[in-house]
């Protein structure tokens, strides 16, 4: 009746809910759904909690959210990096693109 559980949403889910991507068997899933959805962030009324699978699936799921995370955060100091070295911008420059982009 093992459950692993990635969970994500950083301070905001700890102030207002966080994502739960849970793996385990359907049965022990089930037990402790009515929990895990009543302290789930909520999107549109719907709760963001899913049972993914058996065998480790949530932390698998969590796993690749972090990979495309940190890839972002990659890329971010990457384009960063050019801003500054290649263009020679300033921070306060570089905050005005990223905010434009944003």
């Amino acid at each position: 009746t093992f459950i692993g559980m990635g969970v994500s949403g950083g301070e905001e889910g700890a102030r207002h809910g966080p994502s739960i991507m849970v793996g385990g068997t359907e049965d022990s899933y089930r037990r402790v759904e009515t929990v895990l959805t009543s302290i789930a962030a909520k999107y549109d009324n719907d709760p963001c909690v899913a049972w993914l699978g058996e065998n480790g699936a949530g932390h698998f799921v969590k796993t690749i959210h972090n990979g495309i995370e940190y890839a972002d955060m990659q890329m971010i100091a990457e384009i960063y990096g050019i801003l500054r070295d290649g263009l020679k911008m300033t921070a306060g420059e570089i905050g005005e693109v990223f905010g434009a982009w944003n």
